[in-house]
């Protein structure tokens, strides 16, 4: 037993002083690119429109039928996906102009709109200088962490500024 006692902590030293940190990742790069966004709101392509985001300074839509056939590389969930395009062809029948919030929650709504501005399906308007936003900026961010310590997600800058940021993923 006496043995044990002494062993135990020479093991847990020996343990913790042979650990090294590798750095090697700290200096590597996330990825981060620019986007092209759509430049003009013309009506043939605009006749139905989603609204993806809208607030004092900015207007986020894209067309109805970009949206539709983009909806299945958002939802993990087959029969959610199938019955959200269901309700949003019904809506698309009866108006010209959709809201997504009407059809994801707060906390999934982040992520479409991450989704159409990283694949420049949308067109963002700028309402303080009233015009189009041509790109955005889209900076990875947490892919050097450390297993089982860590997060990582999408920035996304328009003109500069911080427009919006999600968390992908955390561990």
């Amino acid at each position: 037993m006496k043995t044990v006692k002494i062993l135990l902590p020479a093991l847990l030293l020996f343990s913790l002083l042979s650990c090294e940190k590798d750095d090697s990742s700290e200096t590597e790069n996330c990825k981060s690119f620019n986007v092209s966004l759509m430049e003009r709101d013309d009506y043939y392509i605009f006749d139905k429109t989603v609204i993806l985001f809208d607030n004092e300074n900015y207007l986020v839509k894209t067309p109805l039928a970009y949206f539709l056939s983009n909806l299945n590389s958002i939802f993990v969930d087959y029969d959610k996906y199938l019955s959200t395009v269901e309700k949003v062809v019904a809506d698309g029948q009866t108006s010209n102009l959709l809201y997504a919030s009407a059809y994801f929650d707060t906390g999934s709504l982040d992520f479409v709109i991450a989704a159409f501005l990283e694949n420049g399906q949308c067109y963002v308007y700028n309402k303080i200088t009233n015009k189009a936003v041509e790109q955005v900026f889209v900076e990875y961010w947490g892919c050097h962490s450390a297993p089982l310590a860590g997060a990582g997600g999408r920035r996304f800058y328009i003109e500069n500024t911080l427009f919006l940021e999600t968390t992908d993923w955390i561990s």
